[in-house]
């Protein structure tokens, strides 16, 4: 008589527990009420940020209370905005989960033995990004299938397992999501790239490259290092399908790649599509916003040390590091009446930590943004990223950092 009721005792507790064990409810959501919420709250940040922006000092002396709730209902706009765009979030599994298979496909159709590694894939980004990224991604792991990793025979050559790895991983880094593909391939070969790009007028005949410049040759339009077009990687596309998409959701690429090790392609995202951390800043008599995430540091021109180039070109000497420098009011056009010590010097970081200094009138302050797309509504501008209404109800142009640089870059070389 015991046993059964120890049993019993026991089913009891599984019962007990079961019950314990949580429930996930979710309900289902049309994707475009979503949206229309988003857009709301991206009002109500538009808004808030004009009545912070109204409060001058005498304002904030005389009713202090009035202050507060101000700075409360900055709080939680704050709040209603992050827990918002998590409902539009989702992991990068949905997208990471497709490869697999075609590394094994891609294996099989050259000959290779790939393994795939994937870590990150619970990262969370924004739904929008998500399906704008399998593309690109698709592209990048054929890439590397087909160019970086070798066969058997060759790997056993060179003294590597016979078995090559490609390995995704995805990780947040502030208000942006880090999504690499790395191979420990045969690197790029960068003898062979150069040759190429001079072949089809890429690259100037005498124009000398560092390492980085030659392996950036790979988004080049049109660029590809096939002999022939295959139905996996060198199909004549190039690699700069895979940048100009990535572009348009915002993001960035950079490669990097070590000869006989392997290569490494990263690419930068943002968390969400609809705002964003600024610096507002003055040019001329128009506002411009310069990405939070890409500001190194900010100085006072007069405090800074400008040079000259062997090549003519204007740079800017920061701790041992001459840095291209763009004035903003000449290559927006804009008309400034300040002298040169007088104005300031934005220091950014753009692809692989390389740094371009803005020159602009004056910085006004520290502020989130909801982005609008210029592409959309109007054509796509070099040097701009898109637009934003800022709380006085003025339209301000979201400055592309990298993009400045890359066609400073392309000026340099013509």
């Amino acid at each position: 008589k015991p046993e059964p009721e120890k049993a019993k005792t026991g089913a009891g507790k599984n019962k007990k527990q079961a019950a314990k064990t949580p429930t996930v409810q979710s309900i289902r959501v049309d994707l475009e009420k979503v949206d229309r919420v988003v857009n709301m709250v991206g009002e109500l940040v538009i808004t808030q940020s004009m009545l912070t922006q109204q409060m001058d000092d005498q304002l904030r002396a005389r009713y202090q209370e009035m202050v507060r709730g101000v700075e409360v209902l900055a709080q939680t706009t704050r709040g209603l905005q992050d827990a918002v765009m998590a409902i539009r979030a989702q992991p990068v599994k949905s997208v990471f989960s497709r490869m697999p298979r075609l590394v094994r496909e891609l294996a099989s159709k050259t000959g290779k033995n790939i393994r795939l590694d994937m870590v990150g894939e619970n990262t969370e980004i924004d739904k929008a990004i998500i399906e704008q990224l399998s593309d690109p991604l698709t592209h990048m792991i054929r890439n590397s299938a087909d160019h970086g990793v070798e066969t058997p025979e060759k790997r056993k050559a060179a003294g590597k397992s016979e078995q090559g790895t490609i390995r995704i991983s995805a990780e947040q880094a502030g208000g942006n999501i880090i999504i690499a593909v790395e191979d420990d391939g045969a690197g790029i070969d960068r003898v062979r790239v150069l040759d190429l790009a001079r072949e089809r007028g890429v690259v100037g005949p005498d124009q000398q490259l560092s390492d980085e410049q030659i392996d950036e040759l790979v988004f080049a339009p049109g660029f590809s290092t096939a002999d022939a077009v295959s139905d996996i990687s060198g199909r004549g596309v190039g690699m700069d399908v895979v940048i100009s998409n990535i572009k348009k959701i915002g993001g960035s690429v950079h490669v990097r790649s070590s000869p006989g090790q392997g290569t490494k392609m990263l690419l930068r995202l943002p968390l969400t599509l609809a705002v964003m951390d600024v610096m507002l800043v003055e040019v001329g008599t128009g506002p411009y916003v310069i990405p939070l995430s890409s500001i190194v540091e900010t100085v006072l021109c007069e405090r800074a040390d400008f040079g000259h180039a062997p090549s003519g070109r204007r740079v800017l000497q920061i701790r041992g590091e001459y840095v291209q420098v763009i004035d903003l009011a000449v290559r927006f056009e804009m008309k400034t009446n300040l002298k040169e010590n007088k104005r300031f010097v934005v220091l950014c970081e753009g692809e692989g930590s390389t740094k371009i200094a803005l020159i602009v009138d004056r910085i006004i302050g520290q502020q989130q943004v909801v982005i609008k797309s210029l592409e959309e509504n109007f054509r796509r501008i070099d040097g701009v990223a898109g637009g934003t209404i800022l709380g006085d109800g003025n339209v301000a142009l979201i400055v592309d950092v990298q993009g400045l640089k890359n066609t400073q870059e392309q000026k340099s070389a013509a």
